[in-house]
């Protein structure tokens, strides 16, 4: 007798456990099953948007230098939404540190300086460490640390190049000012 108390008993856990498992598969399958709509601003640009923002990007390249800065004026004047997806674009389209360059200065015109910084370093990282545009891609990135009040970083930054090249004598005055109101704080 007690032998079939025991089984009933070890039948009775098994039982519980079953039930338990399956409780907690609907409530994973219920999870899953459920969407929430993202927020707002999270959700790309309508597609007619997002055309028209990559026209903005194609032209930001452009040798004509006030079609590029118009265009990449236009795009600095979206929302956040409109900036994430020019920032996608600079991973499926082609690559211009010109663009990027002219992007980011209508982002820091605008007050946008973390995401302008973020641009200049895109073009500085595309660019050969030779290229002309190297140091005032660097210069540029550094005045937006000193805009973000990372002053530390802007003096690291123009003090620590590792270029043999000299700057040219208007760059260096301005790498000069820079570090001494940075370091100034």
């Amino acid at each position: 007798m007690r032998e079939t108390v025991l089984r009933r008993q070890a039948a009775g856990g098994r039982r519980q456990k079953w039930a338990a498992l399956l409780v907690v598969a609907f409530m994973l399958l219920g999870a899953c099953a459920s969407i929430e709509e993202p927020a707002d601003d999270m959700v790309p640009p309508a597609a007619n948007r997002q055309a028209e923002l990559t026209r903005f990007y194609d032209r930001m390249g452009a040798e004509n230098e006030s079609i590029g800065v118009a265009a990449a004026e236009k795009a600095a004047a979206g929302d956040e939404r409109d900036h994430r997806f020019m920032a996608s674009l600079w991973g499926t389209r082609t690559k211009s540190a010109v663009g990027a360059r002219r992007y980011g200065a209508a982002l820091s015109k605008a007050g946008l300086h973390q995401e302008a910084f973020n641009w200049f370093e895109r073009a500085f990282m595309h660019v050969d460490s030779t290229d002309e545009l190297a140091p005032w891609l660097r210069y540029e990135m550094a005045l937006e640390y000193h805009q973000l009040g990372r002053n530390e970083d802007c003096v690291n930054l123009l003090a620590n190049r590792m270029g043999t090249q000299p700057l040219p004598r208007e760059l260096q005055a301005k790498y000069d000012a820079l570090i001494e109101k940075a370091s100034r704080g």
